[in-house]
């Protein structure tokens, strides 16, 4: 149901009522009933005898959405989302982060939200700067108003329902001090990976240069080396231990040529790419293994975490890190190594009999089979421990590592 929206477009007149005080007053007896699959039937009955079909419709939408909107805005049961703009939408404390650096490096004035769908950097933009915002999308360029205005935002923002390259290239952008883009990486409901699929394409974000320095622009996380603009710095950032989204940043705001920003534990860490790599040491079992966040693989950035670590790589291609010494950290996930073997599956299989494994983690780096094709071939015991397979090689040889998942309460060490 809360794709409602996306397989009919909501009419001028039902976006309207959503944002209408009528709208409100649906929405908030919504907010206290129970929205789930199995209610579907009985709500979209009881709201029918006061609501249009569509009205109906788009209101039980909406008030599901707000309730998986929680993870990511957590004000998001008084703001107005679309299926695909809250997929696509920047979480909360992304775009916090992001506001904030773009506010530092930037000079005073205001900033421009280019592609701003519902708002989730917009909201974060306009809490430090005024912010201009460009959406071609009429009902997320209507919703992202009203959300500003629903966190008191209104009078920071201005939300313009137009291509903002149509004005860049008439001379008629406002005069700003720092811009930041969006630009869809998805074509025809299919995800795109390199700069020139991006929409609008990635010449008309490098024009921005001609009307302003400071200038983010929000790309794939798996962007290639080879893609960075020359001038430009990226930064990947990783949320909840994953690489959402990486950033290319011109101007000031471009501090290093490539980083890492990792949001963990209510904290914000920054790593730079390694000037030279972590050293190379041997691997043994009863060490421990750690698996650093993504982006600072991403960014090419362990060596200070192997420095704080104690720890090395054990080949210089894979992004594992050992040490002999647990000390927990929200920059890994961490594991104690228990068995090495080459790869071998009925070999697998007899020490995971064993030593008495019922439920196992399946993991991999630098191996060339996805560890849950394996996972149908696996023989576990009906009870029993639980225990992490890592599937990764050094130099040639393809090796399984047996290991037990640490937490920072374990107390070792």
């Amino acid at each position: 149901m809360a794709g409602m929206s996306e397989r009919t477009a909501l009419q001028p007149a039902t976006v309207d009522f959503l944002l209408s005080p009528r709208g409100e007053a649906v929405l908030t007896e919504l907010a206290a009933q129970p929205v789930g699959d199995a209610d579907l039937l009985p709500t979209l009955t009881w709201l029918r005898r006061t609501l249009t079909a569509e009205e109906a419709g788009a209101a039980l939408a909406l008030a599901q959405l707000r309730r998986q909107a929680g993870a990511k805005f957590p004000q998001s049961a008084a703001l107005f989302f679309t299926a695909t703009a809250l997929e696509q939408a920047t979480a909360a404390p992304i775009a916090v982060q992001r506001a904030a650096w773009l506010d530092r490096w930037a000079p005073p004035g205001p900033v421009l939200d280019l592609g701003c769908g519902i708002g989730g950097d917009l909201l974060a933009l306009a809490q430090r700067r005024p912010a201009i915002a460009y959406e071609t999308d009429p009902v997320c360029a209507r919703f992202a108003a009203a959300n500003a205005a629903a966190l008191g935002l209104a009078e920071r923002v201005e939300v313009r329902n137009r291509d903002w390259t149509v004005d860049l290239a008439a001379g008629e952008l406002p005069a700003v001090a720092a811009a930041f883009a969006d630009p869809a990486r998805r074509v025809d409901g299919r995800r795109v990976f390199h700069l020139d699929q991006l929409t609008p394409p990635f010449a008309a974000l490098l024009a921005l240069r001609s009307h302003v320095d400071v200038i983010g622009v929000k790309v794939m996380p798996g962007i290639g080396d080879d893609e960075i603009p020359p001038g430009w710095g990226v930064e990947f950032v990783s949320h909840d231990g994953v690489c959402k989204d990486a950033v290319l940043w011109h101007g000031a705001a471009a501090r290093w040529p490539r980083w890492a920003t990792v949001l963990a534990d209510d904290a914000v860490f920054t790593a730079v790419a390694d000037s030279t790599p972590p050293p190379v040491g041997p691997l043994r079992a009863g060490q421990v293994l750690y698996e650093p966040d993504p982006a600072l693989i991403r960014a090419h950035a362990l060596g200070e975490l192997s420095t704080q670590l104690g720890a090395r790589l054990f080949d210089s291609q894979i992004a594992y890190l050992v040490a002999d010494a647990y000390a927990p950290t929200p920059l890994a996930q961490a594991f104690r190594v228990e068995e090495i073997h080459p790869f071998h599956l009925g070999r697998l299989n007899a020490r995971l009999h064993a030593l008495g494994v019922a439920q196992v983690e399946l993991k991999k780096r630098g191996f060339p089979a996805a560890p849950e094709s394996l996972r149908p071939k696996l023989r576990l015991a009906q009870t029993g421990r639980a225990a992490t397979v890592i599937f990764t090689r050094r130099g040639d040889d393809r090796l399984m590592l047996i290991c037990r998942r640490l937490a920072s309460g374990d107390g070792e060490e």
